[in-house]
């Protein structure tokens, strides 16, 4: 099975025919893929390299193995939870849910500046569903959590797209008056803890210690809760791209990394380096003091326009150890464990980054308010107890 695609980026308001991918699929089933940039691409004054790392600007053709797909082209497909919808939508059979086939299937629906078409400009299709209509968005998410294959509330689920990252029930949506689009992200009926006010406490808290977050609001839909993210993918004149860190590092599998990797070819990407630095650091300190142990590399992204090059993204997903899972994703030196303050203000010494210790110090002060935001956003206490660990690592 040979797939040919061509991909388009959104330069401003504008969608650019960027380069041509083939992902060939053989009767193994492993694939392989190569892709190569358009001459008129490489012509424009606002061209820039859609992966600086395995994609860098220039002639020529860039191949890959198993599975078929660069990793920035599949940045752009959605979560597990969004993929199953993705399916659904589409009703596309077993075997043909490869990546190539779901990315002609995403078209130019998916988040980012990146589209997908078989020839021509893909249609721009609004994939959100109103904030009016959050109650029936809930409801269709349940049921579809269920399997349930009648309900109508789905079809409005169907309609609205999903993320990058993590496997939560969730949904894209627009808030027409305010003209501002947000991820919604729902409660799940396989929660033991209310993941979704955790969640919205959390983000709080991250601004509070200095953190580049998105805005958020949580609201109430009937006794269910709803925290909204805005969009930050989104721009008054087009489109941010967006590449995970988990493509730029080229990790697969089951991987170890550590911060200082994502330091590293963060460096070397960076428009800032330097501000971007001190970013990732005021994050690290924070994941580690919250003991927020989601930490992959699917949560850090680097975002990308003409005007403002590539930079690291807002933080998002900030939520304390839920799955009670103990190790961090990422290694902070050697281990997968609270570093301790003293560590994390070594590293942010050894990383280079200036005011380290004052960074810290800003983070620590924040979080050390927690229990008060989260009772705030009005987790229970049954659920706040069981992050108490929190109160430990704020005291070494």
């Amino acid at each position: 099975m040979i797939n040919r695609i061509e991909v388009w980026v959104t330069l401003k308001a504008n969608q650019v025919l960027a380069g041509e991918m083939v992902c060939e699929i053989g009767g193994d089933g492993r694939g392989r893929g190569a892709f190569r940039y358009v001459p008129d691409y490489l012509n424009h004054t606002g061209a820039f390299a859609l992966d600086p790392v395995s994609l860098p600007l220039g002639e020529g053709e860039f191949n890959v193995e198993h599975p078929g797909v660069f990793g920035v082209f599949e940045d752009s497909l959605p979560d597990v939870w969004g993929r199953r919808l993705l399916v659904r939508k589409n009703d596309i059979p077993l075997h043909q849910q490869i990546l190539a086939n779901l990315l002609l299937k995403l078209g130019a629906s998916g988040l980012g500046a990146l589209s997908y078409a078989e020839q021509g400009v893909p249609e721009r299709i609004v994939s959100e569903a109103s904030v009016l209509n959050l109650d029936r968005l809930v409801r269709g998410a349940e049921a579809f959590e269920r399997g349930d294959k009648s309900d109508i509330d789905i079809n409005l689920l169907l309609g609205a797209g999903s993320s990058p990252g993590g496997a939560r029930p969730k949904a894209l949506v627009h808030d027409e008056q305010a003209d501002k689009h947000y991820l919604a992200k729902f409660p799940s009926i396989k929660d033991n803890v209310d993941v979704v006010r955790i969640e919205a406490a959390t983000m709080v808290l991250a601004k509070k210690a200095g953190l580049d977050v998105p805005s958020t609001k949580l609201i109430e839909c009937g006794s269910r809760p709803v925290l909204l993210v805005e969009r930050f993918d989104i721009l008054p004149q087009g489109r941010r791209h967006m590449v995970s860190l988990q493509t730029l590092l080229k990790a697969t599998g089951y991987y170890h990394a550590r911060y200082t990797d994502l330091l590293d070819v963060m460096r070397k990407v960076s428009a800032d380096p330097q501000v971007d630095s001190e970013r990732l650091f005021r994050q690290m300190a924070f994941n580690a003091v919250v003991h927020n142990t989601d930490d992959h590399l699917k949560n850090f992204w680097m975002t990308c326009t003409c005007e403002e090059g590539w930079r690291l993204s807002p933080a998002f997903d900030l939520v304390p150890d839920i799955g009670q899972r103990g190790e961090h994703v990422l290694f902070f030196d050697l281990d997968p464990v609270y570093p301790g303050r003293a560590n994390l203000e070594r590293m942010g010494r050894v990383w280079g980054v200036s005011g380290a210790v004052e960074i810290v110090e800003q983070v620590f002060t924040a979080v050390a308010g927690w229990r008060e935001e989260f009772n705030a956003c009005g987790v229970m206490q049954k659920d706040i107890e069981q992050f108490s660990e929190i109160d430990d690592y704020l005291s070494r």
